[in-house]
């Protein structure tokens, strides 16, 4: 968390801004979905059988790294 109370966040490719960036769903080739509230980010996973998982994941056993390559 930085100073203001709220955690740091990693850009994506297209320079939007992602949460908890030390997590795999950004690294997924699944690929995950970013649901924006006002308040919120939840990352959807079209994988997992509980859809939101709790963030930030750090290790998953259907984690398949994306082809970084294109």
């Amino acid at each position: 968390m930085d100073r203001s109370g709220r955690r740091p966040q990693a850009e994506g490719d297209a320079g939007e801004v992602k949460p908890f960036p030390e997590s795999l769903c950004h690294r997924c080739a699944a690929p995950p979905r970013y649901v924006r509230t006002g308040t919120s980010v939840f990352i959807l996973c079209p994988l997992l059988p509980e859809k939101y998982p709790r963030q930030p994941v750090l290790q998953c056993e259907l984690f398949r790294r994306r082809d970084e390559e294109r």
